[in-house]
């Protein structure tokens, strides 16, 4: 499990919800300007839902790498001397 954060930075509220492997799911409200903290496997999915007078929108779709706490170094870095 990996930290992850969110900061939600548009006016209105939306819905993060993370699918991973072996039945992991996670679904969080998360308020205008509100940061939300989770734990996630490295290889789940993140989709923000925004809510629209029909229902919900879906407004991204990402890897949960791209919301890590403390970003993974690249593989491809190599240090030179």
């Amino acid at each position: 499990m990996e930290d992850c954060v969110y900061r939600n930075e548009t006016p209105k509220m939306v819905v993060l919800k993370c699918i991973g492997v072996n039945n992991f799911y996670l679904e969080k409200v998360v308020m205008p300007a509100e940061w939300f903290w989770f734990e996630a496997p490295l290889e789940a999915r993140v989709e923000i839902w925004q809510m629209a007078v029909n229902g919900q929108l879906l407004s991204v779709r990402g890897d949960v790498c791209d919301y890590l706490a403390t970003p993974q170094p690249s593989q491809n870095n190599t240090l030179v001397a």
